[in-house]
């Protein structure tokens, strides 16, 4: 009986199952669920129409089309919505995984933004004492502006020692907070019973960290530079001062080390190797 039910799911139209398996996704945030649902609008026209025929062809095909336009980091995102959709079928209609043997494609390192020490210090010289803060928070915890922006009192433990959130993919993580970091948050003023974090309340906007630091960036008179880039300094800063890359990811929020070392390693200044192989003498 349960053999004929599968066999019978199985021969579910493409269309139909796309349908399950986006309300599947609405436990995701809202922007995975906006990429998913495109990808999965445009590999409809190179899929089959019943589930069951799903091939690996299919899926080789449509990254080749997608290759035609963009870069290799772009054909992953699309293989990583399609990966999740093939295991999706596999667990509700017993199918074989025509995504299994897919590999995701070599990227080159992305093009990002770092501010250097010189940079960092020119822009805390022209803040005023709330910019400085929002500045100095965000290099010494490495939060992204969207974790920043949500950041209430209930993400930071009672004595301060460290911010608790879940992040980017639903992980959980721990940043510890440092002696600046708690300074910052000892003169926080706080409403009883409000778990309100005044730190945050005026970059609650898409963007306004983002404007902020390009005016600084002005003010200053160095390259324009974003949230990110503060992000960046920050992982690159404990990389250099020898912080085992495990600890940084864990900070970070990367699922693996292999993403932090893909981002950041190939971004270390020259100048920091230089004696590195002097031990060899």
């Amino acid at each position: 009986m349960r053999a004929r039910l599968l066999q019978w799911r199985a021969r579910m139209l493409f269309t139909e199952a796309t349908i399950g398996w986006l309300s599947y996704n609405r436990r995701y945030k809202l922007r995975t669920q906006i990429h998913y649902r495109m990808v999965i609008g445009r590999f409809a026209k190179f899929a089959p129409a019943y589930i069951s025929d799903l091939k690996p062809i299919h899926i080789e095909r449509y990254l080749e089309h997608v290759l035609e336009k963009y870069i290799n980091r772009t054909a992953n995102a699309h293989l990583t919505a399609l990966k999740s959709f093939c295991r999706w079928l596999t667990e509700h209609y017993d199918l074989p995984n025509p995504c299994l043997k897919i590999k995701m494609l070599d990227e080159d390192p992305p093009q990002v933004r770092v501010l250097d020490d010189q940079e960092y210090q020119k822009v805390l010289s022209i803040c005023n004492p709330k910019e400085r803060d929002i500045i100095l928070f965000l290099f010494h915890t490495g939060l992204r502006s969207s974790e920043f922006q949500q950041l209430t009192w209930s993400n930071i433990s009672q004595d301060r020692r460290f911010i608790k959130l879940v992040g980017k993919g639903r992980r959980f993580r721990i940043i510890p907070l440092n002696k600046t970091c708690q300074k910052i948050l000892n003169n926080v003023s706080r409403k009883p019973n409000s778990t309100n974090l005044n730190l945050t309340k005026n970059y609650k906007k898409k963007n306004s960290l983002y404007y902020l630091c390009k005016k600084l960036a002005r003010h200053a008179r160095i390259p324009r530079f974003g949230p990110q880039a503060l992000r960046h300094y920050f992982a690159t800063s404990l990389y250099t001062k020898g912080v085992p890359v495990q600890f940084i990811s864990a900070c970070l929020g990367h699922a693996d080390t292999r993403t932090t070392e893909k981002i950041y390693i190939h971004i270390w200044p020259p100048r920091d190797l230089l004696g590195v192989t002097d031990v060899l003498d």
